[in-house]
């Protein structure tokens, strides 16, 4: 690579950690890196109820880290130490995405240091029993919606569910 004295390098992207994989984001044209498994299987769902619950993605509007284990939704809509950037009925849904994911997936507009409203990160150790249970009842869901097998479907304006997100966020830690 040719840099030119006094000029800064050029920007390198972050080196991508082994054994990610490409994964298709139901309903749209994106794809994200992710680690496989149960941390794929919940930053997906996150994902998607964004994209069906919130808003429609688009080319640009995702990216994953280098690890696999955070989704980064709208980068440029949500920057990085921005607050008060979805509308209450956004936020509603936010936070019921991690009630449903038991607070093991963290929003990262609770981050009091650096929120980052488009951010999503899973809480736990990837490879944990918690997360391992928690997917596989977010995959029971995707396959038989109508039962109540698992986190259940989107309803997240009722009360019980509102309550629900709402005593998460209180015990909620912060993203990184």
């Amino acid at each position: 690579m040719l840099t030119l004295p006094g000029l800064p390098a050029p920007a390198q992207a972050a080196p991508r950690a082994a054994g990610l994989r490409t994964f298709p984001v139901q309903g749209t044209d994106l794809s994200v890196d992710l680690l496989p498994g149960a941390a794929a299987t919940v930053l997906l769902y996150a994902v998607r109820r964004f994209h069906y619950e919130i808003g429609a993605l688009h080319a640009g509007d995702l990216a994953g880290d280098p690890g696999g284990t955070i989704v980064d939704i709208r980068p440029g809509w949500y920057p990085a130490g921005g607050r008060g950037n979805l509308l209450p009925h956004e936020l509603t849904v936010v936070r019921d995405i991690v009630a449903q994911c038991d607070g093991l997936l963290a929003w990262g507009g609770d981050d009091p240091r650096t929120p980052r409203e488009g951010r999503f990160r899973v809480a736990v150790a990837p490879a944990g029993h918690g997360l391992r249970a928690l997917a596989g009842r977010l995959d029971a869901d995707a396959v038989h919606p109508g039962r109540r097998v698992g986190a259940g479907i989107a309803l997240p304006f009722t009360p019980a569910r509102v309550r629900r997100a709402e005593s998460i966020r209180r015990g909620a830690g912060p993203v990184q």
